[in-house]
């Protein structure tokens, strides 16, 4: 079975020019949980297929109990090209559309630097699924392929 994601819309402070005048945008934002030692955190990532990485803010870490002490360290580099300190740890994901529900274990990074939102990037997260954006519906689908590892 498919999960199914309708893009958030996001308004726009002026018309946007190559979306033909719309005064929004809409992004592929979706929701989850970060489940750590200690808690879950909930928040909504943007699915980024030029992210080769998934990465949340330190301070979610911080929320679900996760010590990021002694854990491997790396370098990203982000849309601007900027290097940003990256910590790695595993944790547990859930996602769900309100219907079908995903769960599995995840490397992912936690950085200090300051991000938009969440970035549900190909390690960790889009690895385990067949995405399909649909544009004209505003839509994604992910459907688990053979690597997904959860339940």
């Amino acid at each position: 079975m498919s999960l199914f994601f309708r893009y958030n819309i996001v308004a726009a402070s002026r018309a946007v020019v190559t979306l033909g005048g719309r005064w929004s945008r809409p992004r592929p934002l979706l929701p989850l949980a970060v489940i750590g030692p200690a808690n879950t955190a909930a928040v909504d990532g943007c699915l980024d297929t030029g992210a080769d990485d998934t990465v949340f803010s330190e301070h979610i870490a911080a929320r679900i109990g996760l010590d990021l002490t002694n854990a491997l360290q790396g370098q990203l580099t982000t849309a601007t090209l900027a290097n940003a300190p990256v910590r790695y740890a595993q944790v547990v994901l859930r996602v769900t559309d309100g219907k079908e529900q995903r769960e599995w274990s995840a490397w992912v990074g936690f950085t200090p630097a300051k991000l938009q939102t969440p970035l549900l990037g190909f390690a960790g997260f889009l690895q385990f699924f067949t995405a399909v954006f649909r544009g004209d519906r505003e839509e994604i689908e992910l459907t688990v392929n053979s690597l997904y590892p959860g339940t």
